[in-house]
């Protein structure tokens, strides 16, 4: 994908996290726009990895949540696909893995005003932080993993658009 695709892609993931309440025609809260901003991020990984099936395989899993949530096996499955892309780093402030190796909550909640825009800068942050590892750019991780934390348990702020913004390059334009 060239750059100018690429800011489109990103520009529309925005728009399906603002459409996905009337998508799913169920009323989403925090938790929801969360594992769909980490979704975002994950299925953003998978296309640009060019890995047609976990993407197919993400997309039916979001859907999944959209429709119904966080139910049964729902979570595992998710990990499998995260573990496939690389990726379980996503889950993070909210999962880490444990000494035995099991992915488990690390107690820090969203915070109750996490929305669909919450949602899609985590996912550009997730992706910048990507972006930052896969260039060698080792100082750009620590900044943006806090972003992250914070996004997530204290709320979005300005400065984290900035931030984020900067980090992918995508000028000044409103997400």
């Amino acid at each position: 994908m060239d750059a100018a695709s690429d800011r489109g892609d990103l520009l529309a993931g925005g728009d399906l996290l603002r459409q996905a309440a009337a998508a799913y025609a169920r009323t989403l809260g925090p938790e929801d726009y969360w594992w769909l901003g980490v979704g975002l991020a994950a299925s953003t990984l998978a296309d640009l990895q060019e890995k047609e099936y976990a993407l197919r395989r993400i997309q039916q899993l979001m859907d999944r949540l959209g429709r119904t949530g966080v139910e049964g096996d729902w979570f595992e499955r998710f990990l499998v696909e995260l573990a496939a892309l690389d990726a379980e780093g996503l889950l993070w402030p909210r999962f880490e893995r444990d000494p035995d190796g099991e992915m488990v909550p690390t107690g820090v909640a969203v915070n109750p005003a996490f929305d669909a825009e919450s949602g899609y800068i985590l996912a550009l942050a997730h992706l910048a932080i990507a972006r930052a590892v896969n260039e060698g750019d080792a100082e750009a991780v620590a900044p943006l993993a806090e972003a992250i934390g914070q996004i997530v348990a204290e709320g979005l702020r300005p400065e984290h658009r900035e931030q984020v913004r900067a980090a992918l390059e995508i000028g000044a334009q409103e997400p």
